[in-house]
């Protein structure tokens, strides 16, 4: 999954007095708030006592309920810019573990979400998250995303046939084809996120003259 952060006591200070100020506003109780983020009232009481730790899942939950941006929340410089994107699938079709992430973005994830990719043996890195734009019109020979009904996500290339779509997805030995069935969902592969990683540093040799 993409990492979640931990944040510090200043973060905790700041969705507190968020929450202070979206309660007076509004009125909603944490009963209300807790199933709205998807958590139980017991939990979001223990989030704002800060005996649960913070993370990028109920942050990026808490800013979409309270309407707040994210640095006024006092998320540290290096998520400063990102945007909550919904998750809401793997790769593989397995269950996911969150159902949001903090994504780098200058405008926000309006009508797209994320698939998480969940294993190795794929051509972006484990944790990387595939964006997809339910809004937009999809064309022929698009990078498109084909949900079937098991839930199964095939990445591949949609073009039109004689007999109809079909989805190509890429192998090392040619393409595997998909017919597009009448209860197949499409949808635009719009960007990905690649996680962060950490490694040796490559040094550039000077070039012989």
């Amino acid at each position: 999954m993409a990492k979640q952060m931990a944040y510090n006591e200043e973060t905790q200070k700041a969705v507190r007095r968020v929450w202070d100020e979206f309660k007076s506003e509004t009125g909603t109780s944490q009963a209300k708030a807790a199933k709205a983020l998807g958590i139980n009232q017991s939990a979001l009481s223990q989030y704002l006592r800060g005996e649960i730790p913070l993370n990028t899942d109920f942050l990026a939950k808490f800013a979409k309920l309270t309407k707040s941006d994210l640095d006024s929340l006092g998320i540290t410089p290096a998520t400063v810019g990102a945007m909550p994107l919904e998750l809401r699938y793997t790769l593989s079709g397995r269950r996911l573990r969150d159902t949001s992430a903090l994504v780098p973005s200058p405008t926000s994830f309006e009508g797209c979400f994320g698939i998480v990719v969940d294993y190795d043996d794929f051509a972006l890195p484990r944790d990387s998250i595939m964006i997809v734009d339910e809004t937009t019109t999809i064309k022929e020979y698009d990078s498109v995303i084909l949900v079937s009904r098991d839930d199964r996500m095939i990445n591949g290339t949609i073009r039109y046939t004689p007999d109809g779509w079909e989805v190509l997805e890429p192998h090392a030995r040619g393409a595997r084809r998909f017919v597009v069935r009448g209860d197949d969902t499409i949808y635009r592969l719009g960007g990905a996120f690649l996680p962060e990683r950490h490694g040796r540093t490559f040094e550039q040799k000077p070039a012989r003259g």
